[in-house]
């Protein structure tokens, strides 16, 4: 057995994008076999959890029977795939080939190459496990028609405002940041259902093998946006920080048009103002400040950003 200490072993050993990349066969969703779907799938259980669910808590809800509610439940749970799916779309998969290209000067050897390309796989096939998933929901609960616009989510706005009249180097940035944004707070996202009792097997177990692989890459993603940042000069390191501002804030704001079609499988009747008045009223939700505290370690940048940070519904 050695007994190097970890200044002693050899630099590969101590490198995090390494570690990962030799373990990806036997820690990701992708080299496991596929959930059973429609065998976790007890038509009896909600597929969501109700306290998740803000138009549940507005009036006018109350009198719902249980089939309807069913059905706004396993809207919300269809939602909460098309919000997946536009994130890892529209903002992660972007930024990992951005990353990939010579002229953005994040760090650049075999394993960065290898760890980008893992994290590649693997979104694409949490977007997959995402339709599957959603696939056996509108199949058991008829709810065939139900979608969502993937530019309707309000991380994705956000994007397309913070690039908005930029472009070369300094629109890569942007998205790069947001990216950097999305991986600080896609677990946390994950975490309250992949954690939730009582709700549909077969959700939780989906959610929860996504969120085991979102730990990894937050690791690459800030090994990769560190060296990024470092690299950088004042002027575009500022607006980087901006963008991460940016991306944190519309990743904590409240979505309400999706929540209108939500309500709509169960035949309630809202507009978006009703969600945005009984949001504004609501004490602002505690954030678990962790992983974006490690980042802004990781890239020197102040502990105060935190603050600055506004807190959506």
């Amino acid at each position: 057995m050695s007994t190097d200490t970890p200044a002693q072993r050899p630099s590969y050993e101590r490198d995090l994008l390494a570690q990962l990349t030799t373990r990806w066969s036997r820690r990701v969703a992708v080299k496991k076999d596929e959930l059973d779907l429609d065998g976790h799938f007890d038509p009896d259980l909600p597929d969501f959890p109700e306290h998740l669910v803000p138009v549940l808590a507005l009036p006018g809800a109350e009198p719902l029977d249980r089939e309807a509610r069913q059905r706004v439940l396993a809207a919300a749970w269809i939602a909460y795939n098309a919000k997946t799916t536009a994130v890892e779309n529209e903002i992660i998969l972007p930024a990992c080939r951005l990353m990939l290209e010579e002229h953005i000067p994040v760090r650049r050897d075999d394993v960065s190459f290898i760890a980008l390309h893992q994290t590649i796989v693997d979104e694409h096939f949490h977007i997959l496990m995402c339709q599957n998933a959603v696939g056996v929901t509108k199949r058991r609960r008829k709810l065939g028609d139900l979608a969502f616009d993937p530019r309707g989510w309000s991380v994705v706005q956000g994007l397309d405002r913070a690039r908005e009249g930029l472009s070369g180097f300094g629109r890569d940035l942007v998205e790069i940041a947001f990216s950097l944004a999305a991986e600080t707070t896609i677990s946390g996202f994950l975490s309250a259902l992949a954690t939730a009792e009582g709700i549909q097997p077969m959700n939780r177990m989906t959610v929860d093998m996504h969120r085991r692989d979102e730990s990894g890459h937050a690791v690459v993603f800030r090994e990769l946006a560190g060296s990024l940042y470092r690299s950088l000069d004042g002027s575009e390191r500022a607006l980087f920080r901006d963008a991460l501002i940016s991306g944190l804030a519309a990743f904590r704001a409240a979505d309400f048009d999706p929540w209108v079609a939500v309500a709509a499988a169960g035949d309630l009747r809202f507009d978006p103002g009703h969600l945005a008045e009984w949001a504004s009223s609501r004490p602002a939700p505690r954030r678990d400040t962790g992983p974006l505290q490690l980042l802004l370690d990781d890239l020197g940048i102040d502990q105060s950003l935190v603050h600055a940070i506004p807190q959506g519904g």
